[in-house]
Formats: structure tokens, sequence, C-alpha cells
């Protein structure tokens, strides 16, 4: 089958900026990905834990192909998910096919995966992001759902 998508570059910005009694801090960093050429951006409701720590509403999955709700993991270029919600708190869990790895993701805030490894703390090495199977999420809030956005970048 031919393609008519045309890879492109991502190019990622975050700039800092700060002033405490008159002096500026902070830096701007650019980073780019080259050759692209799949992206998945979703707005979605994340469930409440409903009092238990086992429910977890599952953000995107990552496998050898392409599907409804997953990407190629091998393909993985950059991961972003913000947690649009302005009071809960999004729990996020990373699972690799073993462990998992967990953030918090404060109201109004982001995380950001922008290379090709971590380190987990349950694991005795470094993790490749490339070997994510799962990202999962969950509200602080044992009723509340909360709303969050991803987008995911591969080639």
């Amino acid at each position: 089958m031919a393609t008519t998508i045309v890879p492109s570059n991502l190019t990622v910005t975050i700039t800092e900026s700060y002033s405490l009694n008159g002096v500026d801090y902070g830096n701007t960093m650019n980073k780019t990905y080259s050759s692209n050429g799949k992206v998945s951006q979703r707005v979605m409701s994340v469930s409440g834990k409903s009092g238990e720590s086992t429910v977890w509403t599952e953000i995107l999955a990552l496998s050898s192909r392409d599907g409804q709700g997953q990407v190629v993991e091998a393909d993985y270029k950059y991961f972003r998910v913000t947690n649009l919600d302005s009071a809960n708190t999004l729990y996020l869990k990373i699972y690799n096919g073993v462990d998992y790895v967990a953030f918090e993701v404060a109201p109004s805030s982001s995380l950001m995966l922008m290379d090709s490894g971590y380190d987990a703390t349950l694991t005795t090495a470094i993790v490749s992001l490339s070997d994510i199977e799962l990202i999962s999420g969950q509200s602080s809030h044992d009723t509340e759902a909360i709303d969050v956005e991803f987008l995911m970048v591969t080639t």
C-alpha cells in the first residue's frame, strides 16, 4: 500500500521564566523528533478510584501493531499527558509487562516522557520506553472522574 503521509518533525519547546528579587531565572529548551508519521491525541475521562486502588482507566496501550487504543511500541518517540482537572490529582501508571512506574500529575499539570528510557525503582535495570505495554490513569478522588488529554507521537 502506498501512503500519502509525509513524515515530519515534532518540535517540543519548554520555556521556564522566573523572577525573584529582580533576578531572572530560566531557560528555553527545544527538542526535535525527526521523521514522525503517526500521532494519537485524545481528551478522555479517567474514573475515580471508587474506594479501591485497583480501578484504573486504560489511556493507551503499546503493542506490536497499531490498533484501536494502541500504538506500535517500537515506534515510540514522545508522550505527554495533561491533567485537565482543577482540583484532583491524576495517578498515572506505566506498565512494562513486569513492573509499574507510578506518577502523580497535579491538577492543571502535565507529564512528558521525552527520552528513550527511564529508571524504574522496581527493576534492576533501565527500562526502555519502547518496553511500555500500557499507560493507565486514576483520579485521586474516590468518585469524581477527571479529564485528561494525551498526545503520543510515533514514527
